[in-house]
């Protein structure tokens, strides 16, 4: 459960990117992911300056992509279990297609190019944030985005706030 009520949010923790960290940060217990706080979402690093145009471009991939599957669900009475083993199947997939509009959007927020590979961008922003955290410089690591007041002032600063989030529609 994660306490964001925001469609950015939202896009960033259902990127691949996100999904890249956990796999690689999580625990396992009898084969199974765990995700926990302490390894995986606190040491996340989060986009670092996205700017306003990248912000409403996350939020708009992640608010398509909730519709698109709340929709699917809808209308094949699958779970969200169902829905996501339909990429393992070949050909066409409209989830498939949306996730990767969102990842694009997301690797923006990052200023990553297409061919850079994500864990080692990430693992390295991660050390960067940690480096400058330990200096007590003024960070937007995932530290910052858990301050409420820092949380809001983003939101209220990006125009966002009741546009693009989901407990506002």
């Amino acid at each position: 459960m994660f306490g964001f009520e925001d469609d950015y949010s939202f896009g960033v923790l259902q990127s691949s990117l996100h999904w890249i960290w956990f796999v690689t940060k999580c625990g396992k217990l009898k084969g199974d992911f765990r995700y926990s706080a302490e390894s995986v979402f606190d040491t996340f690093p989060w986009p670092q300056q996205p700017t306003r145009a990248q912000i409403k471009a996350v939020a708009e991939a992640a608010v398509t992509l909730r519709a698109l599957r709340r929709e699917t669900m809808r209308k094949l009475n699958y779970s969200l279990r169902d829905l996501y083993r339909t990429l393992e199947q070949p050909g066409d997939n409209p989830l498939r297609d949306t996730h990767a509009w969102l990842d694009v959007a997301v690797r923006a927020t990052y200023g990553m190019s297409a061919n850079t590979d994500p864990l080692t961008f990430l693992l390295q922003l991660n050390l960067t944030c940690a480096k400058k955290e330990k200096a007590r410089e003024r960070s937007r690591h995932l530290a910052c985005f858990c301050d409420p007041k820092t949380r809001q002032a983003l939101l209220q600063a990006t125009a966002f706030s009741r546009m693009f989030c989901h407990k506002h529609r």
